[in-house]
């Protein structure tokens, strides 16, 4: 893990970073924007769900199933405001916003995935239903009470639980369904790899069983917590390589072969010692 470490080149001067730092997760997020591997996520960077209905999908397709799992669980009626809170470069934004007829807010800290966002839903004819906002997630510019639903697809663990679930809990309305789709800790999880994600990944992971607790603090109601780490980590770098492979001559337009070989590190590292679970729960009506 310490060879990784230093590879991967995201240490400045040497400074142990704070994995809450807004400032280190832009640079973090422009530059994997700009390392090209968006490519091999079709534009959702986010990991994908393989079950027996499509044990042989791409990264992308299977990556295109978990979004429209996460749609599925949302109750977001036709007109409603939705929120996806750490939105990336906005296609599952965009997938909701055209499967539930809804209006969307994307929030990302990232001016490369507000500016990618923002091309994206143009070119869907998506902008009058889909918009993106720059801004610090923890600190919304929007009213309390203001949607209607949202979800954390893989971003909660880049803020802090505590401070997340917050901040949805004042920008949702009184029985809004709030989404979570995150990477959690468990008995595989090393100490050094909990250091690593904090200093390097920017991301703070729990275990599954804070969740109800949590919720329960920042007044949500749990409903439902479906452990999917079968469906996700066994595949995914098999499936990274797969992608690395195909776009291979593109990607190394911007990087170094050695750059490629140390995300797939990064990989298999979250996959040895993460799990993988969604979250379903609802925002109290009474305090």
């Amino acid at each position: 893990m310490k060879d990784l470490v230093s590879k991967l080149d995201i240490e400045e001067n040497g400074a142990t970073m704070n994995s809450f730092n807004p400032e280190k997760l832009v640079e973090m997020y422009d530059a994997t924007g700009e390392l090209g591997l968006y490519l091999i996520f079709d534009n959702q960077l986010h990991f994908g769900y393989w079950d027996k209905n499509n044990p042989n999908a791409s990264l992308s397709e299977a990556a295109a199933r978990l979004t429209q799992i996460m749609i599925d669980k949302s109750k977001i009626l036709q007109g409603e405001r939705f929120c996806d809170l750490g939105c990336g470069v906005g296609v599952p934004a965009i997938q909701i916003a055209k499967a539930k007829e809804c209006f969307v807010d994307g929030i990302t800290i990232s001016k490369y995935q507000y500016d990618k966002g923002k091309k994206l839903a143009e070119e869907a004819g998506m902008s009058d239903r889909v918009r993106f906002i720059q801004s610090n997630a923890l600190a919304i510019p929007c009213d309390d009470a203001t949607y209607d639903g949202g979800w954390f697809l893989e971003s909660i663990y880049h803020m802090g639980h505590r401070q997340a679930l917050r901040e949805a809990y004042r920008i949702l309305k009184p029985g809004a369904t709030l989404l979570i789709a995150d990477l959690i800790t468990g008995p595989n999880t090393s100490e050094e790899f909990k250091t690593f994600a904090r200093e390097q990944l920017h991301s703070d992971h729990i275990p599954k069983e804070d969740y109800p607790e949590l919720l329960d603090e920042a007044r949500f109601d749990l409903i439902e917590i479906d452990d999917i780490t079968e469906s996700m980590m066994p595949f995914m770098v098999p499936k990274v390589k797969a992608g690395f492979k195909q776009y291979e001559a593109q990607i190394l337009q911007y990087v170094q072969r050695e750059v490629m070989d140390n995300w797939l590190r990064v990989f298999e590292s979250v996959c040895e010692n993460l799990g993988y679970i969604l979250v379903r729960a609802k925002k109290r009506v009474c305090p």
